[in-house]
């Protein structure tokens, strides 16, 4: 046990909080360009898709993502170690929630089950949602 202590990836809480800022940033960066990429597609509204998703997305943070970036900080803060396991930004549902999320967005793209017109807005939104939760926990970790 002692030499599975020593090997772990260790940080401390203000890591963890600029790991979460890192990776949902990336997350949103990329459904922004995925987004972005869609609305190149023929006829597809561009400015109405654009203005509907991040309206969307704002919404979005404001009643489900900032409820979930707020226990995930709770979470970090009360964690009992200085200096916790570099993965454990996330719990296990959490990580079981983001394999969902991609699993879905991928499916959504490659299927084309959703018309791009529908799904453009759908990346951005949820691009926002996630931009603004990095924002969120960046601050935290700044602060410290």
């Amino acid at each position: 046990m002692q030499i599975l202590q020593r090997l772990k990836p260790a940080v401390p809480r203000r890591g963890l909080y600029l790991l979460a800022a890192a990776s949902w940033g990336a997350a949103g960066l990329l459904l922004a360009w995925r987004g972005w990429e869609i609305l190149g597609v023929p006829r597809s509204p561009v400015v109405p898709a654009l203005v509907g998703g991040i309206i969307a997305g704002i919404v979005f943070f404001r009643y489900f993502f900032r409820r979930i970036a707020d226990r995930i900080i709770g979470r970090i803060r009360s964690m009992p170690l200085d200096r916790p396991c570099l993965f454990s930004f996330l719990d296990w549902r959490g990580y079981g929630m983001m394999a969902g999320m991609i699993t879905l967005g991928v499916l959504l793209r490659t299927t084309g089950v959703v018309p791009p017109f529908l799904l453009a807005p759908l990346y951005l939104m949820m691009s926002v949602a996630l931009l603004a939760s990095s924002f969120r926990f960046a601050a935290v970790g700044v602060r410290g």
